[in-house]
C-alpha cells in the first residue's frame, strides 16, 4: 500500500514537493506537534494541511481541507480512495470518499466507490452522494462508461450466441449421434458418437473455439428458421465490432497511451505535466495546450500559442476570449477590449460579455459594466469570479480531436476473432443441409436405418414396434401410443426445464420460442458477464476504487431472480397452450 501511495504522491503539485524539501516543513511539523501552532492557522493552506494529515494522522485536517476550493487533483483523490479502501469501518470509508470527491468530483472511481459502499452498507446515503457528483459530464468518465458499455453488449451477444448454439446442440444431440453412421446403429456406437460430439468441449476448453465448432456442426443441420436466428446473432456481433473500432482510441486514452490524455490532464487537473509546444501540430492540440499553459500560470507560453493561432486566422471564440483574458491580466486594456468585442460578435457565449463587464468595472464604468453583466446573463452565463473567465475546451472538442485520428483496427477486440464469424455467416446461405435421420413416429426417438420398423406406413423404433405389435386391440394401441407420446413430451419438458435452470431463457430456446428466449438470455448475460469476464473490461490507468464485486454480484442476482421467474412462467404458459 505504501508503495502505491508514494507513486501517487510523486504526481502531486510542484508546490507540495517543494514544501517537503524545504526547511519550513520540519519547522511546521515541530510547531504543530509541540502545540506552538494550531492547525486551524493553516486552514487556507492545503499544502500544510495535507502534510500534517499524512505526518501526524490528524483527521481534523480533513474537515479543513473540505472547505478549501481547489482545482481537480486526480492523484490526491486516488490516495484518499485508497485510504477508504483500507478503512477500518464503513463510516470512515464514507468520510474518505467524500474528501476524495472534494478533490476530484468528476472521477468515475468516486461514483462507483459510493455505489459499492451503498451495496455493502445497505444504506442509500452513499448512493445519494454518488448521484450528486457531476461524473456524467466529464470526458474521461463518459468514455470509460461508453467503452465498457460496448464491451458489455459485445460479450452479452457472444454469450447469447453460445447459449443458442449449446441449446440447439442439446436438442439435436440424438440426431447428431445417428448421423455419424445412420445405416447401422447400436447402443455402443451411439455412446461413441456422443463422445465424438463432445470432443470440442474436452479438447479445446475455450468458449470461443467450442462456439465455433458446434456452430459449424449445427450449420447444416438446423432448419431455415433457426438459421435466420443464427444469422441475426452473428450479424449483430459483427456490427457491434465494427462500431467498437473507434473505441480503440478511447482505450489508448484511458491507458495513458495517448497524447490527448496528458493534454486532458493539463486542462482539467492540478498537474505539472509539460508538453513541448513544438510537438503539437493540429489546431485542437494547440488550443488544449494553450489553455493548459494558462491554467499552470505559464502566461507567456499560452499567449504565444494564442497569438500565433489568432494571427494565422484561427479566430475561434475560445481563442479570442482567452487571449483577451491574458491581455486583461497584463493590463493591455485596449487589446483586451478589441478582442472581447470581436468575441461577442463571433459567437453566442456569455463569457466575453462577462469579461467585458469586468474590464468596464476596473475602469469604474459602472453602468456599462452592469449592462454587459446583464447581457452575459441573457446568454445563460453568470459567475461570482473577480477574474476574467476562460472558455474551457469542451468534451466535444476532445471527442472531435480523438476521433480525427486514423482508425486502429487492432485494439480492444482482435479482428481475427471476428473473421470466422463472418465466414460462418456467409456459409449459412449455402443451400446444403444434412438429411434428417429416421424418427420413430410414436416416441420421437432418432433411429438408424437398420433399427427402423414399418407398421401401417409409420416408421417406428424396434421397442415401440414390439409393444404395438403385441396389441391387436385398436383402442389399446391408441392408448399405448398416447402413453408413449406423453412420456416423450414429459422427457422434452424435463430437458427444457433443466436447460432453463442452467441459463434462464435457454429452456424457451429449446422449446422453439427463440425470440423470447434470446431476449431473456441477453438480459441475463448483461448481468453475468462482468462476473464471468472481469479481465475483458477496461480499467483506466491509476485506477483505485472500492471493490466493485458487490455491485456485480447484486446486479447478477437481481437479473437472475427476475429472468428465472419470467422464463419459467413463459415456459409454463407454453405448456398450457
Amino acid at each position: 500500500m505504501l508503495s502505491i501511495i508514494l507513486v501517487f504522491m510523486c504526481q502531486f503539485d510542484v508546490s507540495y514537493q517543494t514544501f517537503l524539501q524545504s526547511p519550513r516543513s520540519e519547522a511546521v511539523f515541530l510547531g504543530l506537534a509541540q502545540g506552538r501552532y494550531d492547525v486551524r492557522e493553516f486552514s487556507d493552506d492545503p499544502t500544510v494541511l495535507w502534510f500534517w494529515r499524512n505526518s501526524a494522522d490528524a483527521p481534523y485536517a480533513d474537515s479543513l481541507l473540505k472547505r478549501i476550493k481547489l482545482r481537480r487533483n486526480f492523484y490526491l483523490s486516488a490516495v484518499l480512495r485508497w485510504e477508504a479502501k483500507e478503512a477500518e469501518n464503513h463510516e470512515m470509508a464514507n468520510s474518505k470518499l467524500h474528501l476524495a470527491s472534494h478533490f476530484d468530483s468528476s472521477a468515475i472511481e468516486n461514483f462507483l466507490s459510493f455505489v459499492a459502499l451503498t451495496v455493502i452498507q445497505r444504506n442509500l446515503d452513499p448512493l445519494i452522494s454518488a448521484f450528486s457528483l457531476p461524473v456524467f459530464s466529464d470526458f474521461r468518465s463518459q468514455i470509460f462508461l461508453l467503452t465498457n458499455g460496448v464491451m458489455l453488449i459485445l460479450l452479452a451477444l457472444f454469450m447469447c450466441g453460445f447459449v443458442y448454439v449449446a441449446t440447439k446442440t442439446v436438442y439435436y444431440l440424438p440426431m447428431f449421434s445417428h448421423r455419424i453412421d445412420p445405416q447401422e446403429h447400436n447402443r455402443i456406437k451411439g455412446i461413441m458418437g456422443l463422445v465424438i460430439l463432445l470432443a470440442p468441449v474436452l479438447l479445446f476448453r475455450n468458449l470461443y473455439l467450442i462456439f465455433i465448432s458446434y456452430m459449424l456442426l449445427l450449420l447444416f443441420t438446423i432448419n431455415m428458421r433457426e438459421r435466420n436466428w443464427l444469422r441475426m446473432i452473428l450479424l449483430s456481433m459483427v456490427v457491434v465490432f465494427v462500431f467498437s473500432l473507434p473505441l480503440n482510441h478511447f482505450v489508448s486514452f484511458l491507458k495513458k497511451n495517448s497524447k490527448y490524455y496528458y493534454m486532458y490532464e493539463m486542462v482539467h487537473y492540478d498537474s505539472n505535466v509539460h508538453i513541448n509546444p513544438d510537438s503539437v501540430s493540429s489546431e485542437s492540440e494547440r488550443i488544449f495546450l494553450a489553455y493548459a499553459f494558462k491554467q499552470q500560470g505559464k502566461f507567456e507560453k499560452a499567449m504565444s500559442l494564442y497569438e500565433d493561432m489568432y494571427y494565422t486566422g484561427h479566430r475561434d471564440i475560445a481563442v479570442v476570449n482567452n487571449l483577451a483574458n491574458i491581455y486583461f491580466v497584463y493590463e493591455e486594456e485596449a487589446k483586451a477590449e478589441t478582442l472581447y468585442a470581436y468575441a461577442m460578435r463571433a459567437g453566442d457565449r456569455g463569457e466575453p460579455f462577462f469579461n467585458m463587464g469586468l474590464l468596464r468595472l476596473r475602469n469604474l464604468e459602472y453602468s456599462e459594466s452592469s449592462r454587459y453583466m446583464a447581457e452575459a446573463r441573457r446568454h445563460d452565463f453568470s459567475s461570482s469570479s473577480s477574474e476574467p473567465v476562460d472558455i474551457i475546451p469542451s468534451t466535444n472538442d476532445f471527442y472531435q480531436a480523438i476521433l480525427s485520428e486514423p482508425l486502429a483496427i487492432f485494439g480492444v477486440i482482435n479482428p481475427m476473432l471476428v473473421l470466422p464469424l463472418i465466414i460462418i455467416f456467409v456459409l449459412t446461405f449455402l443451400p446444403f443441409r444434412f438429411p434428417s435421420p429416421f424418427y420413430c413416429t410414436t416416441c420421437g426417438r432418432a433411429i438408424c436405418k437398420k433399427c427402423q420398423e414399418q407398421m401401417d406406413d409409420e416408421v417406428m423404433c424396434k421397442e415401440c414396434f414390439t409393444k404395438l405389435k403385441s396389441t391387436e386391440n385398436v383402442e389399446m394401441e391408441a392408448l399405448l401410443k398416447h402413453s408413449v407420446g406423453s412420456r416423450k413430451r414429459r422427457l422434452r419438458s424435463l430437458i427444457a426445464y433443466l436447460v432453463n435452470v442452467a441459463v434462464p431463457g435457454a429452456g424457451l430456446i429449446y422449446m422453439g420460442r427463440n425470440f423470447v428466449g434470446l431476449l431473456v438470455v441477453f438480459v441475463v448475460m448483461l448481468g453475468y458477464t462482468p462476473l464471468m469476464f472481469p479481465t475483458m473490461f477496461i480499467k483506466p490507468a491509476g485506477w483505485v476504487s472500492l471493490s466493485l464485486l458487490p455491485i456485480f454480484v447484486a446486479g447478477a442476482l437481481s437479473v437472475a431472480l427476475v429472468t428465472y421467474v419470467y422464463s419459467f412462467l413463459a415456459m409454463r404458459s407454453s405448456h398450457g397452450d
